[in-house]
């Protein structure tokens, strides 16, 4: 799969769950404003906290030295979280059905916790595709290319949300990001080897 499709492909897969996770939980609170408004807080800090650990990452990762020292690493780690999340999260109702909706404190770091690990799975992810990619406009262009697909599942979904084959999509994408991750624990695997990390 080439960097602009699976950029693409990982940016408005996981941004429509993230999405559908904050609809949810939303919803879940049966209209009180108290808890909306700090389920809105907690979804504010955690895209917050994302764009912090990305910018930490791209920090560490900056020069060209280091992107060869942890390529093999990063690759493997990649490749190991795409097959958790194409096999072992099956969408985003599972994770927003025990809420504590009771303690407004608890609420805000449950919804927290939930919406960063998405934004650590995309992070994680875009990591191993940016490393791993020939050209970085590709990659870049695959993450605005996923972005406006997001922006126009989410006006559609605004008006039809129960129309929208949600299953389907994350059905598909658990065979989409199980091909990603043999490709990036094979490239993984052999950078390591490559590198004399393990023994051939």
């Amino acid at each position: 799969m080439s960097t602009l499709l699976a950029s693409t492909f990982v940016i408005a897969r996981e941004g429509l769950e993230t999405y559908l996770i904050a609809i949810l939980a939303l919803a879940s609170t049966g209209g009180n404003l108290k808890q909306q408004k700090v389920i809105w807080s907690a979804i504010i800090a955690s895209l917050i906290a994302t764009l912090a650990l990305a910018s930490i990452t791209a920090q560490v990762l900056g020069s060209h030295a280091n992107i060869e020292r942890f390529e093999g690493v990063i690759g493997v780690f990649t490749g190991l979280i795409l097959a958790w999340v194409a096999w072992f999260c099956h969408g985003a109702a599972q994770h927003v059905k025990h809420l504590p909706l009771h303690n407004a404190w608890l609420l805000g770091l449950a919804v927290f916790g939930i919406m960063f690990r998405e934004g650590v799975e995309v992070v994680v992810f875009m990591t191993g595709i940016i490393i791993d990619a020939s050209d970085m406009y590709s990659a870049g262009l695959g993450i605005l290319v996923g972005l406006v697909i997001l922006g126009m599942v989410m006006l559609f979904s605004n008006h039809q949300i129960k129309k929208l084959p949600v299953r389907s999509v994350f059905r598909i994408s658990r065979w989409i990001f199980s091909i990603l991750a043999v490709y990036f624990l094979y490239n993984g695997v052999h950078e390591i080897i490559e590198y004399g990390l393990l023994p051939l």
